[in-house]
C-alpha cells in the first residue's frame, strides 16, 4: 500500500476488505462495519436487545460477513451459537449472504443477564453462553445439499470460538479479532463495529515455507486493539497499513456490506399456503393473522380470507 492520505484514508465503513501480505503465504479480510450495523442492531431505530447480546450478536454478523466472502458461489452463511442453561443467552444466529447482507437474531433470558451482569462488569462470550456449540452453514440454495460444521463453544471471546472452529473444523491455522460497541457522536450513540481474519495458505512446493513468516504475520495481528477496530474514522486500510506495512500488504478487493432483511408478505403467505385449513383458522385472533420478523421485528398483518 503506498502512504497517501486519500488511499489510506478512503472511507471502508460498510465493507470488507480482502487482502494479502506481499511475497507472504498469508490472506485474510477485514470488515468495518457502521450504518449497517446499526440498522441491523436497532432496526426502526428501536434497541431491540441489551447492550452485551447486541455486542456478542453484532460479533456474530461480522464472523459471518468475513468468511461469507471467502465463498465462491452465491449463496449465504449462517454463524449460530447455541447456549446452554449456565448463559442467559440461548441462541446468535448471524444470517449473510455472499453479497453482502446481513441480518441477525438473539434469543435470551432476561433473569439470568441480570444475574451474570451483576457479577461481573463485562461478561465473556462463554459467561454470557454458557458452553454448548458454535456453528458454521453455507447453503448454496434449494437444490444443492447444505455444509455445516460444529464445534465447541471454547474461549473468552466470539473470535476465540471462531477461531476454534476454524482450527477444529476446517483445520485451517486462522486468527480471528472481533470488536463492537457503541460511539456517541453529536447525533449520539449508534453501534460501531470491526473485525480482521488472517489465514496461513497452505503450503505447496512451489511456496517457501509458511511458518516463519506465519508467525511473524500472528505477532503482529496480536497488537491489534478493539479500540483500532471500533474507531469509526479508522479506516480499514490505514489499520492494514500500521500492522503489516513492513512486511508490504495489498489490497485484493473489496465488498459492500448492508443490513438487508429477506422478509416478505409474499414468502409468509407461501408459507401460510403450505398449511391445511384447520391449521389456518388456528393462527387467527381477532379476525386476522399477525406474524413477525424474528430479525428485523417487521409486523405483518394477514386477512385470513385472502389466504388460499
Amino acid at each position: 500500500m503506498t502512504d497517501t492520505t486519500p488511499t489510506l484514508d478512503a472511507n471502508t465503513t460498510d465493507q470488507v476488505t480482502v487482502f494479502q501480505l506481499d511475497d507472504q503465504p498469508v490472506r485474510g479480510r477485514a470488515v468495518k462495519l457502521g450504518p449497517a450495523l446499526e440498522q441491523a442492531l436497532r432496526p426502526g431505530g428501536e434497541n431491540r436487545y441489551p447492550e452485551a447480546v447486541a455486542r456478542l450478536l453484532g460479533e456474530a454478523m461480522m464472523t459471518g460477513a468475513l468468511v461469507a466472502q471467502s465463498l465462491k458461489f452465491k449463496g449465504r452463511l449462517v454463524v449460530q451459537c447455541h447456549g446452554t442453561n449456565d448463559g442467559a443467552i440461548s441462541l446468535l444466529m448471524a444470517d449473510c449472504t455472499t453479497e453482502g447482507s446481513i441480518r441477525g437474531y438473539a434469543r435470551w433470558d432476561e433473569t439470568k443477564l441480570k444475574e451474570i451482569e451483576s457479577e461481573s462488569r463485562n461478561p465473556t462470550a462463554k459467561e454470557l453462553l454458557g458452553a454448548g456449540t458454535f456453528s458454521m452453514t453455507i447453503d448454496q440454495g434449494p437444490d444443492m445439499d447444505q455444509y455445516q460444521g460444529v464445534a465447541a463453544i471454547d474461549g473468552d471471546r466470539l473470535s476465540d470460538c471462531a477461531e476454534h472452529y476454524f482450527n477444529q473444523s476446517e483445520q485451517i491455522p486462522t486468527k480471528i479479532r472481533l470488536a463492537c460497541g457503541q460511539a456517541v457522536d453529536a447525533d449520539g450513540a449508534h453501534w460501531s463495529g470491526g473485525g480482521m481474519m488472517i489465514q496461513k495458505i497452505a503450503d505447496d512446493e512451489a511456496r517457501i515455507d509458511a511458518t516463519m513468516p506465519w508467525q511473524t504475520a500472528q505477532t503482529l495481528f496480536g497488537t491489534l486493539t478493539d479500540a483500532e477496530l471500533i474507531d469509526p474514522d479508522l479506516s480499514t486500510h490505514r489499520l492494514l497499513f500500521r500492522l503489516f506495512h513492513e512486511d508490504g500488504v495489498r489490497i485484493v478487493e473489496t465488498h459492500d456490506v448492508n443490513a438487508n432483511c429477506r422478509c416478505s408478505r409474499e414468502r409468509l403467505v407461501d408459507t401460510f399456503k403450505s398449511f391445511d385449513e384447520t391449521a389456518i383458522q388456528d393462527m387467527v385472533q381477532d379476525g386476522v393473522i399477525t406474524a413477525n420478523c424474528e430479525f428485523c421485528a417487521t409486523n405483518y398483518v394477514f386477512d385470513p380470507a385472502n389466504i388460499s
